[in-house]
């Protein structure tokens, strides 16, 4: 699908909120720390045998897929985003539910191929 092109069964990712303070202008949020922990959660799974994981373009977000082999239809869209208690999360793309905290890497990947082994499991 070209970037012209929108699927409309896509969940919409919105930006972060800006960080302001009273006394001057709002600041925006650095997306390197979005890329950081998502590239930090793509080595936690390095070391599980039967998942890879992929980085893509949602929207202009970057995501990371992590996808089981050998289980179809069983991969995981993973979002980072800041939220208002002043933290970055993991969330699942496709229904918006919060995994982790950003900043426990291996608790999320750990609890994701969990999620996944039940899925396939039912």
């Amino acid at each position: 699908m070209g970037a012209h092109a929108r699927a409309t069964e896509a969940r919409y990712i919105p930006s972060p909120p800006d960080r302001g303070s009273a006394s001057g202008p709002a600041t925006p949020i650095p997306q390197r720390e979005r890329i950081t922990f998502l590239v930090h959660l793509s080595k936690a799974f390095a070391h599980m045998e039967g998942i890879v994981t992929a980085f893509a373009v949602i929207q202009g977000y970057a995501v990371l897929n992590v996808i089981p082999l050998g289980w179809p239809g069983r991969s995981v869209t993973v979002g980072c985003r800041y939220c208002r208690d002043g933290a970055w999360w993991f969330y699942d793309i496709r229904t918006g539910q919060f995994i982790r905290p950003a900043n426990e890497a291996r608790a999320a990947a750990h609890g994701i191929r969990i999620q996944m082994e039940e899925a396939a499991a039912a």
